[in-house]
C-alpha cells in the first residue's frame, strides 16, 4: 500500500478539523469510498487528534505519594450561547504529510523538555513494578457493525460518568449518564482537557495561521470563558517571541501556562526554548509565576504539546533535549518545590517534516501513569527522523519505574513495523498501543491495538485507539473502513458509536458533573 498524495492529505486534514466546504465534503466522501489508504489517513488524523489532547488528564493524587516508606509498587491508586459561526481555516497543519497515511504508525506525541546536560542525574524515586506475566497476544475479533445515525450512550447503565464528543453537525456535545447529549459548545471546537471535578473543559479552536485559540466552557452554563494562551505558536513563530502555551489544569479553578521563548536550534529549525510556567486563575485570568525550565520537545510526530500532570497538580513530566538539540530525556518538575529531575533518556531528538509549521522537534513517545509511579517508554530511542515516505523503526517499550529501574517489557518482544505510542488507562492498571504487527510495512497492514492488563498476556485487537473511559472498563477505537466503536475490556464486545461523531473525551470518574 503506497501514501496518499499529498494533496489529498490536506483535503482529508481539511475535511477532518471541519474546515471543507460542502462541496469539497461531497467530493472527498466520494473519493474515500474508492480510497483504501485516505480512509486509513482519516482514521490516522482522528488517532492523531486524541494522542494530542489525551495527556493532559488529571488524576487524583496517592495519599502516600510523597511517602517514602511505602513501595511504589503498592501505590496505585443551558443553551449555549449565541455567538456567530467561526470561518474554518484553510488548512489544518495538524497534519504530517507522510504520517497521516499509516495509521498503524501510531503518532507519537512527544513530551515537554528542558535544556540540560546529557549525564543523568540520580531521580529522587526509586523502587520496583510489579513482576509482569509473559505475554502472549491473543486475537479478538471485533466486527464492525454499520454505525447507528442517532445517539448511542458511550457510559454503562447507571453511570453517572461525563463525556464530551463532536456529534456530526460539529457542534460539541457533553453526556451525563445516559442522559440525552447537551449542546455545550459553538462548531468546530476541539475537547481538550477536564477540570478535575468535570467544572470546567478547555477548548481550542483552529485560528490558522495565528496560534489556535485556548476557550474556557463552563460545563454547567455552557458560558465561553476566554483566555490569553494559546494551544501551539501558529503558522510563523517568530523567535525571540514569547508565546503563552495551555500546559494543563492544576486544580479546578487555575490551569497550568507556559510562556516560551522560541529559539532557534543548531539546524535552523524554531524550538520552545526558556519558558516560565504560571498559574492562571480561569475567573480573572490573574498570574503568578511558579517555576521555569529551560525549554521543551513540542511534539512526537505531530504538532502540540504533550505532557502529563500528576499528583493532584504537583507533578509535570515533560521531556527535554541536550544542549546540542540531539538527545531527548524525560522530566519531572516539582511544581511545589520548582525541584527539576532528570528520568531517563528517550534517545533521539530531532525536526521531522510536518504540514504548515516550523515547530516540528519530536522524541521517541512516552507516557506516565495517573499516580505518577510508573513510565512507559522505548528503550533504545529511534535511529531516524520521521520523514514523508518513512517512519522510524520501532524498539522495545519498557514499563518501568520513573527512574528506569525494574524495567519489563508488557507488550512482549513482538515490534511493530514503526514506533508506537502508549496510553495508560485512566485507572493506571492497564496501557495500549496500535501499530501494524504483521509486517515490515507502515504504511500497510491493518492497525491493531494491544491491550494489557499489567501482569496478564496481552489481547489484540482489530483497529486503533482513540480514547479512555473514564472507569478504565472500555475505550474508543476506529476500524480502518469504519466510524467510532466501544470496545468493552470484560466481555470483548464492540459496540459502533453514533455516525459521524468523534473527540470523545471522559471527565474524571465520580466527580459531579
Amino acid at each position: 500500500m503506497t501514501a496518499p498524495a499529498h494533496a489529498w492529505l490536506r483535503r482529508l486534514s481539511d475535511y477532518h478539523s471541519g474546515g471543507a466546504s460542502d462541496a469539497e465534503r461531497i467530493a472527498i466522501e466520494e473519493h474515500l469510498a474508492a480510497c483504501a489508504e485516505c480512509r486509513e489517513a482519516l482514521a490516522m488524523y482522528r488517532r492523531f487528534y486524541t494522542l494530542l489532547r489525551s495527556p493532559l488528564r488529571l488524576d487524583a493524587m496517592s495519599a502516600r505519594f510523597d511517602d517514602p516508606t511505602v513501595p511504589m509498587t503498592t501505590m496505585r491508586r443551558a443553551a449555549p450561547p449565541a455567538r456567530e459561526p467561526r470561518t474554518p481555516p484553510g488548512r489544518n497543519r495538524r497534519a504530517l504529510a507522510g504520517l497521516a497515511a499509516g495509521l498503524a504508525a501510531a503518532l507519537i506525541i512527544g513530551g515537554f523538555a528542558a535544556l540540560v546536560a546529557p549525564r543523568l542525574r540520580t531521580p529522587v524515586a526509586s523502587g520496583t513494578p510489579t513482576p509482569l506475566a509473559s505475554v502472549t497476544a491473543q486475537s479478538t475479533a471485533t466486527a464492525q457493525a454499520p454505525a447507528p445515525k442517532g445517539f448511542v450512550c458511550a457510559n454503562p447503565l447507571g453511570s453517572r460518568m461525563t463525556y464530551v464528543y463532536m456529534r456530526g453537525d460539529q457542534y460539541l456535545y457533553a453526556v451525563t449518564g445516559c442522559s440525552a447529549p447537551r449542546q455545550l459548545a459553538h462548531t468546530h471546537v476541539f475537547p481538550l482537557a477536564w477540570s478535575p471535578s468535570n467544572r470546567y473543559l478547555a477548548v481550542w479552536t483552529s485560528d490558522y495561521p495565528a496560534p489556535d485559540k485556548i476557550e474556557i466552557v463552563n460545563t454547567q452554563t455552557s458560558a465561553v470563558i476566554p483566555t490569553n494562551v494559546a494551544m501551539d505558536f501558529g503558522r510563523e513563530p517568530r523567535v525571540g517571541g514569547k508565546y503563552p502555551i495551555f500546559f494543563g489544569w492544576l486544580d479546578d479553578n487555575t490551569f497550568l501556562s507556559g510562556v516560551t521563548t522560541v529559539t532557534s536550534n543548531a539546524q535552523g529549525y524554531e524550538q520552545p526554548g526558556p519558558t516560565t510556567l504560571e498559574r492562571v486563575d480561569v475567573s480573572t485570568g490573574a498570574t503568578r509565576s511558579i517555576g521555569a525550565i529551560a525549554g521543551w520537545a513540542n511534539i512526537g510526530f505531530g504538532v502540540g504539546p504533550n505532557l502529563h500532570i500528576v499528583a493532584g497538580g504537583r507533578y509535570l513530566f515533560y521531556a527535554s533535549y541536550d544542549k546540542a538539540g540531539t538527545t531527548a530525556y524525560l522530566h519531572r518538575f516539582d511544581l511545589t518545590t520548582g525541584t527539576d529531575t532528570l528520568l531517563v533518556s528517550l534517545g533521539m531528538y530531532a525536526s521531522g517534516g510536518c504540514q504548515g509549521s516550523t515547530m516540528c522537534g519530536w522524541t521517541a513517545p512516552w507516557a506516565v501513569a495517573p499516580d505518577g509511579f510508573h513510565i512507559l517508554y522505548h528503550r533504545p530511542g529511534a535511529a531516524s527522523s520521521p520523514t514523508d515516505t518513512s517512519l522510524p523503526k520501532d524498539t522495545p517499550l519498557l514499563y518501568a519505574n520513573p527512574d528506569g529501574s525494574g524495567a519489563s517489557e508488557p507488550f512482549g518482544s513482538q515490534l511493530a513495523a514503526s514506533l508506537v505510542s502508549p496510553a495508560f488507562s485512566p485507572s493506571g492498571g492497564m496501557a495500549v498501543i496500535t501499530g501494524v504487527f504483521s509486517g515490515s510495512d507502515p504504511f500497510s497492514g491493518a492497525p491493531q491495538m494491544k491491550l494489557v492488563t499489567f501482569g496478564s498476556p496481552a489481547t489484540v485487537v482489530t483497529g486503533s485507539f482513540a480514547s479512555w473511559r473514564a472507569d478504565s472498563g472500555a475505550l474508543v477505537f476506529f476500524g480502518a473502513n469504519s466510524g467510532p466503536s466501544l470496545y468493552d475490556i470484560a466481555s470483548g464486545k464492540a459496540t459502533a458509536l453514533e455516525a459521524n461523531s468523534n473527540y470523545y473525551l471522559w471527565g474524571n470518574a465520580g466527580s459531579p458533573a
